[in-house]
């Protein structure tokens, strides 16, 4: 179920990420997602509603940052339960973030309150296309979450097509932890096709 990032598009184009890792730029524009499994997260996720100020440094399983963000009034923080480093606030086109009373009309599921979190615990209910841990080097997707706002993936992570057409990633170990593949468009055992476009 592996496929090697020597089949994904990059740029001649390196950025480091906070911790000083230097990450080659992935070419979205030219990423293939015709082969994709499809994958839904399947674990519960707390979100808090933002006061405004609180700094969002999302950490992967390792450690390593891979995006930092100062978060305004009303975001909605989404938290990994089973990697509490890793939080997040969800970005759109225009460079705004996803807002916390939009749960619901994005295709999330509200579960339960988490009063000792302050926030609710919610579950998405939304397929997408994935390519399974296409990542095998240290990588940039540049502007993910707007100008100057970059995500950073390392070896095992996920490539996630978004329904805006964005593309994101999903560390190995939160992947492991709270998705799951649906549809898997490679048989078993044999390698997966080239992520490139034709």
């Amino acid at each position: 179920m592996i496929s090697s990032s020597c089949d994904l598009p990059y740029k001649d184009e390196w950025i480091d990420n906070p911790n000083g890792i230097a990450c080659r730029v992935l070419d979205v524009e030219n990423v293939d997602f015709s082969t994709a499994s499809i994958g839904r997260k399947t674990a519960e996720t707390l979100v808090r509603c933002a006061q405004g100020g609180e700094v969002i440094e999302t950490k992967n399983s390792e450690g390593k940052v891979e995006s930092t963000y100062t978060a305004q009034p009303g975001d909605a923080i989404f938290v990994n339960l089973h990697n509490t480093d890793d939080i997040y606030v969800p970005g759109n086109d225009d460079g705004s973030r996803w807002q916390f009373d939009e749960l619901a009309e994005r295709g999330y599921e509200f579960v339960a309150d988490d009063l000792e979190n302050n926030g609710v615990r919610v579950k998405n209910m939304a397929a997408f296309k994935i390519l399974l841990e296409a990542i095998d080097q240290p990588t940039c997707i540049k502007d993910a979450w707007g100008e100057g706002q970059h995500a950073y993936l390392f070896e095992g992570a996920t490539l996630k097509l978004n329904d805006d057409g964005r593309i994101t990633g999903i560390d190995k170990e939160a992947f492991d932890a709270t998705w799951e593949v649906v549809a898997d468009t490679a048989p078993s055992g044999q390698a997966r096709p080239s992520h490139f476009k034709p």
